[in-house]
């Protein structure tokens, strides 16, 4: 079963989005994302790929493949980092 955290609304120049985080018993937060459109939720089935494109809109610069590990970071870490970095401007 999960539980809501939060939800996150983030306006883009291409529209507003928003971020739900669901404690599903796993160390980082499970999102959901939406994106506003005609003031209905509309869901994003390709989170990573949203979020890739709003990190590179607000310039956070996060990294989605540090040089300090083996593998990319999962939807979940990644998208973590861009709610942080959005809560803080």
């Amino acid at each position: 079963m999960k539980t809501l955290i939060s939800n996150i609304d983030v306006t883009s120049v291409n529209g507003q989005y928003r971020f739900y985080q669901y404690n599903d018993g796993n160390p980082l937060p499970q999102i959901e994302l939406f994106k506003i459109e005609n003031n209905k939720e509309v869901m994003m089935k390709n989170v990573l790929g949203e979020v890739k494109k709003l990190n590179e809109e607000f310039l956070f610069k996060i990294d989605f493949h540090p040089k300090n590990r083996k593998h990319p970071l999962n939807t979940r870490e990644f998208s973590d980092k861009f709610i942080k970095s959005y809560q803080e401007i």
